[in-house]
C-alpha cells in the first residue's frame, strides 16, 4: 500500500506543474544537426557541448538529437544516394513496432 499511495503523490504533483512546451527547433538548428550528422554519427561529449553552446541549445537537446537520428538511420538526409556504401539510399524506409 505504502508504494501505491507514493505513486499517487508523485502523479499529483506532476499535474500541478505545468506541462514542458517541445521544442521546435530553428532552420539554422536543424540544417547544422543534420550537417554534423552526415559527417559524424557519435560526436564526443566535448563537441556535443560546443554544439550546444553554438546553437543555443541544451546539452541533452543535443545528445537527444543524435540518438534519435541514428535510431532513425536518417537515410532521407544522404545528399547522394550511394554516398555511405552499405547504407540503402531510397528515402522510404520500413519501420516495424516491436
Amino acid at each position: 500500500m505504502a508504494c501505491k499511495r507514493k505513486e499517487q503523490e508523485q502523479q499529483k504533483d506532476r499535474s500541478l506543474q505545468p506541462k514542458k512546451q517541445r521544442l521546435v527547433f530553428t532552420d539554422l538548428q536543424r540544417r547544422t544537426l543534420i550537417a554534423i550528422f552526415k559527417e559524424n554519427k557519435r560526436p564526443s561529449k566535448e563537441m556535443q557541448m560546443t554544439i550546444s553552446q553554438q546553437l543555443g541549445l541544451e546539452l541533452n537537446t543535443v545528445s537527444n538529437f543524435f540518438m534519435n537520428a541514428r535510431r532513425r538511420c536518417m537515410n532521407r538526409w544522404q545528399e547522394e544516394p550511394g554516398a555511405n556504401p552499405g547504407v540503402p539510399s531510397s528515402s522510404t524506409s520500413t519501420f516495424s513496432k516491436a
